[in-house]
């Protein structure tokens, strides 16, 4: 009952994730951020130039030419904007003004931005309420962190750090610490086992809630892919230093999934080709859990071998305990078909055993998916012995 309950909230917070990437006004299509603190300050690609300094707002100057209209009219001379403010440029492109007294920000968001019109959906983990944990929240009131960002070239900024996470996670006890990228936004910003192979090698974020007391409830199944994933115009901060977590964590958001305009079908064969060339990987590595990360809960696996069917649970537990965990894997894919939700993989698996003998395993595997993840494997296969 707690999954099913779950599962519904992360649903609507699916949406609304979705809305505030790829919706009107959405972050993929934000191409530009400036700040204007100066009283003659040009922006490069936006026409005009802006005054920061009158205390009634920020002073925005364009002539008709320039093809900015406030609120439907045309600029033409000096207008006055305020946070909230937004200036419509040719080409569809808007500049969104935030801020105030003397500090503001321009957000330039244009909907024909590649980054927004490849973009497809974002890859999820299945939800598992094991990933929701109850942390202490360790407060260190005046502690700094030095932050790097990632702009062009990367910066090092100086950022409040006002508390470390204190949890347990997988038997193990754990600290992150939570920085403070604004008065008031608690972000821990994290790297763990997935990372670089099914996650981001920038890491993945959890936003805070405000903390009153001295504990804090974190879900990590509500994980972020930064900003900087889906626009390079968002300077987003690095991990600092110790915020690894040395085990996997298959929650959240893995990773956007792109395609041209006109090849949404090829970018989800893409996706499911490398699913399953991810499972095999982890394979060789022996990272079962990770594999386990990419599959339904109800995914059913079969071998030509006589033995029937096994769940999913069932096939990895007899690979960690059999042979196959001693000796050294890989895979020699060969080729990938995709049809739908379905592939058909041809490859040579090759087996180097403790001994040093090798053998190969020459094999066609069928893939079918589900949501993503794989559901069904089917494996045809020959064993041809070590050679001794």
């Amino acid at each position: 009952m707690v999954k099913e309950r779950l599962e519904t909230d992360y649903e609507a917070w699916r949406r609304d994730r979705w809305d505030e990437i790829a919706g009107p006004s959405g972050k993929a299509g934000v191409v530009q951020l400036a700040t204007i603190t100066g009283s003659a300050q040009t922006v490069e690609g936006v026409p005009g130039g802006w005054d920061a300094s009158d205390p009634d707002g920020l002073k925005f100057t364009a002539a008709g030419a320039d093809g900015v209209s406030l609120d439907g009219r045309p600029v033409n001379g000096t207008v006055t904007l305020t946070g909230g403010s937004r200036l419509r440029l040719s080409g569809e492109r808007t500049v969104a003004i935030s801020g105030s007294e003397g500090v503001y920000g321009l957000t330039v968001w244009d909907p024909a931005a590649s980054s927004l019109a490849r973009l497809r959906g974002i890859a999820v983990f299945p939800v598992d309420p094991t990933y929701v944990v109850d942390a202490e929240y360790r407060r260190t009131p005046g502690r700094e962190v030095e932050i790097e960002r990632l702009t062009d070239p990367p910066t090092r900024h100086i950022l409040p750090a006002p508390a470390d996470l204190v949890f347990e996670l997988a038997g193990q006890q754990f600290s992150l610490m939570v920085i403070e990228t604004f008065p008031g936004n608690l972000l821990v910003v994290f790297t763990d086992s997935t990372t670089g192979a099914e996650t981001p090698d920038i890491g993945r974020w959890v936003v805070l809630p405000p903390v009153a007391g001295d504990a804090v409830r974190v879900d990590f199944n509500e994980a972020l892919l930064p900003l900087h994933v889906f626009s390079r115009a968002f300077p987003c901060p690095l991990a600092p230093e110790g915020n690894h977590l040395p085990v996997p964590v298959p929650a959240g958001e893995r990773a956007p999934v792109h395609g041209e305009s006109i090849g949404v079908r090829e970018a989800m064969s893409t996706d499911l080709k490398d699913t399953a060339t991810r499972y095999l990987r982890r394979l060789e590595a022996g990272d079962y859990a990770g594999m386990r990360a990419l599959c339904t809960d109800t995914a059913t696996v079969w071998h030509n071998d006589g033995k029937g069917q096994q769940t999913i649970d069932e096939n990895l537990a007899m690979l960690k305990d059999g042979p196959a965990a001693e000796a050294s894997l890989h895979y020699d894919i060969i080729r990938q078909f995709t049809e739908a939700d379905e592939m058909l993989q041809q490859h040579v698996l090759c087996i180097t055993n403790a001994d040093g003998s090798v053998g190969e395993v020459q094999a066609a595997m069928y893939f079918r998916f589900r949501d993503g993840l794989i559901d069904r494997i089917e494996e045809y296969a020959n064993f041809i012995p070590a050679a001794n």
